[in-house]
């Protein structure tokens, strides 16, 4: 298979079907990058540098392979720029040194951008950079093998390893089998074959068995059909470590989350103070909110995890999902939510001043209105499982955009069951426990007992923002301290939203049910949010995986604290949730089995996904000894006696044939027998039976296939070791049919 200076002549003919049947892999192959890159952009560049790199092989074919070494990488950094980033140069194709640079550093980071942006990717910038490649280096490594080598099945090899890079950066929409692999697969082993017939020919080696053609063609295509099949199971099942989802996780350039503003942090500034404040914002101009529905909730951001401190926004923090990272997002996105859909434009005013991009619903796209926009569509970051955008370099005041979104279902109600996986991660969680101990012993259902607690806090809780006189002494914060001792287990619990929030979530997790907080504003009749519209609330996690709100109205009440200094009466411990009559929900114990069970069921057919190849690759080598050893059954029993007899003897030639011994084909029995060396006492026996003029008997058939199983074993025991075992499985008796055999 090694590639050599001067290549045999080809003729014109095989020599196109090579080069396109490389094309054609190469096309089927970046099929599979479909699902994510938005258009077809990435396959039309796929195929023009696939395209050129075969010109460029085609060119070179009787030059040094040296040649090609150092053609190639220049080649493509030379095409990068006009065929993929379609960048113009200094005119005509003929790029830049501001060009060549951006090729260079895109053929290292474009790999990883992909992989760090949400699907659809657009087909701009440096990850256009990764079909670019793969076309090119797979299809000129094609090509080489194709023109250079006489092996039948060399050249799928690079193309194969395409194939397997497109499986591991491709986005998996489901725990679907990747189907365009078996495409990939089918035109493989008809490559494979036809390409191994055609060499055969074109080198005029006509003996049956010869080693070019014959040898390894059939067994290389039946392994290249399976591995590809085999690696789309293995590759793109639910179970395996080495899809493009958790690649992503793994590759992603995240942002760092920990320095941005927290909205919920600086609450205060957006509550009404009697002192001029320079940070408040409770009267002023956020932003305006054009297209959204009347009432419908505007999310600035979700805090998924409490490290002790506060609610921050997390990356990796939602079980069951690789949606949860905050990633690159292009002009538009893939989202699976499905609701409502809308078209929403947002102002932002001279007053909102942060990194987090407000939006409604779940999104689909987003497009930044204003000129210079660049950077901050490099910089936007979008989180699939919160519904968060953020751009760290921050936006301002006509920094507008427009988005496209979907509003999912949002009814919550204390029937519904809770997600029955793990909670979110809440540090100094069980700091809550004596408050708790009625409701935690309750064998009420876990919706239930978060909707008394709600309750509990309504009606016990007072609201204030510790500005007015006589309120000072309420603190602002949400670190454990301050929600758990001067909060919950105060006399009466007094906060604002940030307090409350972040309690009721907290609690919320410890009762079983995975809670997040959410900063955000009701949109108003007239679009225009300002800071008194802003609010926290909770959201929680029910059985089918989507987050539903609890109103900030059902688990805060606005009666503001008495403004004296005298304490308060210690509050009444929050009541056991009673069972009020529900529909009947399962217990968390009964959910977690049920979840065990739906995982059992998920593992035994992501179980099948990756046999099944394997059982297919199996059946494939099966396919050549079942074919010999129903062709022998047919001459051993079909036809007249004189038939079955010359059919033993057919029998013994095409076993000699896979054997890769060299058998003259259309020449008298005799011929064939002095090539074989040893079986001339058989030859004359079955001429002798064949044309005799008393047709054989049973018994004398029965003989001859008795005598043919002998001659058989002794013409094995003398062939190498890798010719007996090769045997088997060698097409070449079966490829060329012993139709040229001449009874005389």
């Amino acid at each position: 298979m090694s590639a050599r200076p001067d290549p045999p002549r080809r003729a014109p003919a095989s020599v196109i079907v090579d080069l396109v049947a490389a094309l054609v892999l190469v096309a089927t192959a970046l099929l599979g990058l479909a699902s994510t890159f938005a258009g077809w952009d990435f396959l039309v560049i796929g195929l023009v540098s696939a395209a050129l790199g075969l010109v460029l092989v085609l060119l070179t074919r009787r030059s040094s392979v040296a040649l090609l070494l150092v053609g190639v990488p220049i080649l493509a950094l030379l095409l990068g720029g006009p065929v993929a980033l379609r960048d113009g140069g200094l005119g005509l194709g003929i790029p830049g040194p501001q060009t060549l640079a951006e090729v260079m550093r895109g053929s290292v980071t474009g790999w990883s951008e992909l992989l760090g942006t949400w699907a659809h990717v657009d087909a701009n910038g440096p990850p256009a950079l990764v079909p670019f490649l793969l076309g090119f280096v797979g299809a000129s490594l094609a090509g080489v093998l194709a023109l250079r080598s006489r092996s039948a099945a060399a050249p799928v090899l690079p193309l194969l390893g395409v194939l397997v890079v497109v499986l591991l950066l491709r986005r998996r929409t489901g725990d679907d089998f990747a189907w365009f692999t078996l495409a990939f697969a089918v035109v493989a082993l008809g490559w494979t074959v036809t390409r191994g017939l055609v060499l055969s020919r074109e080198h005029a080696v006509r003996t049956a068995g010869s080693r070019v053609g014959g040898v390894g063609r059939g067994v290389s295509a039946v392994v290249i059909a399976g591995v590809a099949i085999a690696l789309a199971a293995t590759l793109t099942s639910g179970t395996s470590a080495s899809t493009g989802a958790n690649l992503r996780g793994d590759a992603a350039d995240l942002p760092e989350l920990e320095g941005l503003d927290s909205p919920l942090r600086r609450f205060r500034s957006f509550a009404e103070h009697p002192d001029k404040q320079s940070d408040n914002v409770h009267r002023k101009l956020l932003f305006t909110v054009a297209g959204a529905p009347r009432a419908s909730r505007v999310r600035i951001l979700a805090l998924d995890r409490y490290d002790g401190n506060e609610w921050v926004a997390g990356s990796g923090t939602v079980s069951g999902t690789h949606d949860d990272a905050f990633h690159r997002m292009d002009n538009t996105l893939d989202n699976p939510a499905r609701g409502r859909e809308l078209r929403v434009q947002v102002a932002v005013a001279k007053a909102w001043r942060s990194a987090w991009l407000p939006t409604v619903g779940s999104l689909t796209s987003l497009r930044f209105l204003f000129e210079e926009a660049e950077a901050r569509r490099e910089g936007l970051r979008y989180n699939l499982a919160t519904s968060t955008a953020v751009v760290p370099v921050g936006a301002g005041e006509g920094d507008d955009y427009e988005f496209t979104a979907v509003l999912p279902p949002d009814r919550l109600t204390a029937r519904m069951r809770p997600w029955p996986g793990p909670g979110m991660a809440v540090e100094g969680i069980q700091r809550v426990d004596p408050l708790l101990q009625p409701v935690l012993a309750s064998k009420a259902p876990p919706m239930r007992k978060v909707f008394v607690l709600a309750k509990y806090l309504r009606e016990e809780g007072r609201y204030s923002d510790g500005a007015m006189p006589g309120e000072t002494r309420h603190a602002a914060g949400h670190d454990l301290d301050r929600v758990v001792d001067d909060f919950l287990l105060a006399r009466r619990p007094v906060g604002n939203d940030e307090q409350y929030a972040a309690a009721m979530a907290m609690m919320a997790n410890r009762v079983g049910v995975p809670a997040r907080v959410v900063v955000g504003a009701v949109v108003p009749r007239d679009g225009k949010v300002r800071g008194e519209d802003v609010h926290a609330w909770v959201e929680l996690r029910v059985s089918d995986g989507s987050w539903r709100t609890l109103p900030t109205e059902e688990f805060m009440g606005d009666e503001p604290p008495r403004r004296n200094l005298l304490p308060a009466p210690r509050p009444r411990v929050p009541p056991a949730a009673v069972a009020e009559p529900v529909e009947p929900v399962t217990p968390p114990e009964v959910a977690r089995e049920q979840q065990a069970r739906d995982d059992a069921e998920a593992e035994q057919r992501s179980l099948v996904l990756r046999v099944l190849p394997w059982l297919v690759v199996l059946l494939l080598t099966l396919v050549l000894p079942v074919a010999k050893l129903l062709r022998r059954t047919v001459r051993r029993r079909r036809g007249r006696p004189s038939d079955r007899v010359a059919g033993a003897w057919a029998e013994l030639v095409d076993h000699a044939r896979d054997l890769g011994m060299s058998v003259p084909l259309g020449v008298s029995r005799p011929a064939q027998a002095r090539a074989l060396t040893r079986a001339g006492d058989f030859s004359e026996r079955a001429d002798n039976e064949v044309f005799s003029r008393v047709e054989p008997d049973e018994a004398q058939v029965g003989r001859v296939w008795h005598d043919l199983g002998r001659e058989r074993r002794a013409m094995t025991a003398g062939r190498p070791l890798r010719r007996r075992v090769w045997a088997p499985f060698n097409p070449v008796s079966l490829l060329r049919a012993s139709r040229g055999h001449r009874d005389d």
